[in-house]
């Protein structure tokens, strides 16, 4: 038996290598063309886009992790049973239990890897990126910046520019309007230049001028006009709290009673649950599926893990609004019986999944 584990567990893994790496680089396509929109041709180098790239990829292990193995365990066993590798084991006494039982422990390891990447290094990540980013935006203030468009990078800061110039951090012919408590600044210019010194980002006004207005006092109207001007648009804080779950890893989110905080420590737990549950159930769907039905098998596990994330979103959903943060488990708990009754039909022989289609 332990030579048929090794071959089961060696071939399961290759599969689950090769799904990770695929998965994960449609994810970082993804990411990098929404990042890249973001802050390419705005003055950051390549090397920087790639560097908030890379750390924002472990942020997607958690995901990636439960997806493979799905995938790869509907693979090996429907492949096994298309080359007759299952019906010669169980020509010669290896049961359907005992076949499935590299399955298991493969589902608990990557169960524990996706825990691992859901509860330190996906917090982490999200830290990291956030940290990168904000750094960019301080070098590269004119980032966020769209030309003939209004955009709105600060707090209580509305640009609109005509012409921007990212390496020089110069801006042609603009509006700039800052709401600070009851007053509203509005100043128009012809040439201005975005600078950062220290936490506080400035901006220098050449031939400009400026609408002053105090909403508590409206009368108190003031118009001025310059040829140069200087004025503090923000101040970045010097301390970040990563206040949001997502920024939290699972000892933060442990000491967090609050309802989001709750669900958002059974929900990561849910989905790191989901390689052995849902990897249970696409092995059952597999062994019970006909010879050349590898088509139908992956249709089968790409409906199992939309599914799965459907209910998934929607639990941690309704777990929030209803104030029930054991909402969040739903998924591992019907997917759980569905592994089960799955499992139990597989180990039996009384699951046949004659599906008519053979691709």
């Amino acid at each position: 038996m332990k030579t048929i584990y090794r071959y089961i567990s060696y071939e399961l893994l290759k599969l689950i290598s090769i799904s990770f790496l695929l998965f994960l680089f449609v994810i970082l396509v993804d990411r990098a063309s929404t990042i890249a929109e973001t802050i390419l041709g705005q003055g950051v180098s390549f090397f920087e886009f790639l560097s908030v790239l890379m750390k924002g990829l472990p942020a997607f292990f958690g995901i990636v992790i439960p997806i493979s193995f799905v995938i790869s365990v509907l693979i090996l066993f429907i492949q096994m049973e298309n080359n007759n590798e299952l019906v010669a084991l169980k020509s010669c006494g290896v049961s359907v239990k005992q076949i499935s039982v590299p399955v298991f422990l493969m589902g608990f390891v990557f169960s524990i890897f996706s825990f691992y990447s859901l509860m330190f290094l996906a917090p982490k990540s999200n830290v990291a990126m956030k940290k990168e980013l904000e750094e960019l935006l301080k070098k590269k203030i004119t980032m966020s910046i769209s030309p003939k468009n209004f955009s709105s990078n600060f707090p209580g800061v509305t640009f609109y520019v005509e012409k921007v110039f990212p390496q020089k951090g110069l801006i042609e012919n603009f509006m700039v309007s800052l709401q600070k408590k009851s007053k509203l600044l509005t100043i128009f210019g012809k040439k201005g230049t975005l600078r950062t010194v220290g936490d506080t980002v400035f901006l220098d006004i050449y031939n400009g001028s400026a609408q002053l207005i105090n909403w508590k006092k409206p009368k108190e109207f003031k118009l001025l006009k310059f040829k140069d001007y200087t004025v503090e648009l923000y101040r970045f804080s010097k301390k970040e709290k990563f206040s949001a779950e997502k920024y939290k890893t699972l000892f933060q989110l442990i000491r967090d009673n609050s309802v989001e905080g709750k669900t958002e420590l059974l929900k990561r737990t849910c989905l790191s649950l989901s390689p052995l549950i849902v990897g249970i159930l696409a092995f059952s769907i597999a062994v019970s599926l006909p010879r050349g039905s590898m088509g139908v098998g992956i249709a089968f596990g790409l409906l199992l893990i939309v599914v799965y994330y459907v209910i998934y979103t929607l639990s941690k959903k309704f777990a929030v609004k209803w104030g029930a943060p054991s909402v969040a488990l739903l998924p591992d708990i019907l997917f759980g019986i569905l592994a089960a009754a799955g499992y139990y039909g597989a180990v039996k022989e009384k699951l046949s999944l004659n599906t008519g289609l053979r691709w």
